[in-house]
């Protein structure tokens, strides 16, 4: 378990994640729609910066996952095409969805969905089961 506890992210990295992600969603969204008109044009240098400054951050809260080795940043000595990068934020997205499904479950102590951390291990409510526990909330969560 110990070692599973080291593998849990931080609640920084978790905050990171949201921010992260809605970054990465509207990135992808912009050069889908590039890739649709040129898909084999390659990205300026400014282009492949601002997707870097999104893709560095995901790829080091990621470094534990198994999709880790997967995670490419963009090579800016060689400027990717629009469709490589569609494809490189594509395996960015799936490695975000299953992050999310790892650490955000739900707490058999609480019976709430919420994230597992580093600060607030699966076994973190054990012992505090009585003080949070409500039958009506079923279908909520927390950070």
């Amino acid at each position: 378990m110990a070692e599973e506890e080291q593998q849990l992210p931080s609640e920084k990295e978790v905050k990171q994640y949201f921010v992260l992600m809605a970054m990465l969603a509207a990135q992808k969204k912009e050069l889908d729609l590039l890739s649709r008109k040129k898909p084999d044009e390659a990205l300026n240098p400014r282009k492949v910066m601002m997707v870097n400054r999104v893709l560095k951050p995901l790829n080091e809260i990621m470094k534990h996952e198994p999709s880790y080795p997967f995670l490419d940043v963009l090579d800016d000595s060689e400027l990717p095409t629009n469709s490589d990068v569609v494809l490189i934020i594509s395996q960015y997205e799936k490695a975000i969805y299953q992050f999310r499904g790892k650490y955000f479950v739900k707490d058999e102590y609480l019976r709430i969905s919420r994230w597992m951390t580093i600060e607030l291990p699966p076994d973190y409510y054990k012992d505090r089961e009585d003080e949070f526990v409500d039958d009506n909330q079923d279908d909520k969560w927390i950070f």
